[in-house]
């Protein structure tokens, strides 16, 4: 029997999909809101954000003074195409003792998740340039010792731009294990009934640390993102899961068709404070 005999398009997609959020780790802390509003690569969706309110003392009687609010219109576009496309045997699947099928699909989800974190962690280049510690020229050189002190930093650079909400940091192995062997460091495990995500590690100055493998560097140096929620905005969608028969073979092709986009709203009124640029910052640490 072909896998195309009993291959149902909507339950595969569902799987796939389900696997690849499970182990992402940038997809899991940005705003996803406009999700559901995409079906194809080359859709947009347009995205209203909003200025500051100023509160003014008040006296009796006085006239009012009213702000001036501008609300733009912003476009998040579905500009990113992946696939994947694999291809197997009825002899393998009639050896194998596991769901091939099944296995490739974890496979095609990890291969996912590498693309999508490293593409949400290039947003560190819209990062407010207020709110950049170092730079790809002149990094900072990270050590156990020193670690908790620049992230405190970073931390104190997001709340003098008034952020709100978790402040959620992504870094690579290589910093991971500076967390790890600093005393200031409380590991996930200890961390009680709380929520741990995929790639969360711990916290240290009330951040919450999440270890991605696939991150963007520049200069042989790596920057350090730290962010809300509310910092990028990301949507995706599997438009396509098929299969077919090779002609002239005994293989089956399995393909998948993957969109998605992401954008740093900033704000036209550029004295807002809760502007999504300002939402993020980075600080660029030596080598990679």
């Amino acid at each position: 029997m072909a896998y195309a005999d009993n291959f149902i398009p909507e339950v595969w997609s569902k799987k796939l999909m389900s696997l690849s959020d499970k182990i992402m780790v940038m997809a899991g802390l940005v705003n996803r809101d406009y999700e559901g509003e995409i079906k194809e690569a080359g859709d947009t969706v347009h995205v209203r954000s909003f200025g500051d309110i100023t509160v003014r003392n008040y006296t009796r009687a006085q006239t009012l003074t009213d702000d001036t609010l501008v609300d733009p219109m912003s476009d998040l576009v579905i500009d990113q195409l992946k696939y994947t496309s694999f291809v197997v045997d009825d002899v393998d699947k009639a050896q194998a003792d596991i769901n091939i099928m099944e296995g490739y699909l974890k496979r095609a989800a990890y291969a996912i998740k590498l693309v999508v974190d490293q593409f949400l962690h290039a947003q560190y280049a819209n990062v407010n340039a207020a709110n950049v510690i170092g730079s790809s020229s002149l990094p900072v050189t990270l050590t156990k010792d020193n670690i908790y002190f620049y992230m405190t930093e970073l931390r104190k650079t997001l709340k003098n731009a008034n952020v709100t909400g978790d402040i959620n940091v992504v870094v690579d192995p290589t910093r991971e294990a500076l967390f790890l062997n600093s005393p200031e460091f409380i590991r996930s495990t200890g961390m009680g009934d709380k929520t741990v995500g995929e790639g969360n590690i711990g916290k240290i100055a009330g951040m919450n640390i999440h270890v991605s493998t696939n991150l963007n560097s520049s200069s042989g140096n790596r920057p350090i993102l730290a962010f809300t929620k509310d910092f990028i905005s990301f949507a995706r969608q599997l438009t396509k899961i098929e299969t077919e028969r090779v002609p002239g073979t005994f293989l089956t092709r399995c393909k998948a068709l993957y969109v998605y986009g992401a954008k740093v709203f900033t704000n036209s009124n550029t004295t807002a404070s809760t502007a999504p640029d300002k939402q993020g910052a980075s600080l660029w640490a030596a080598g990679t």
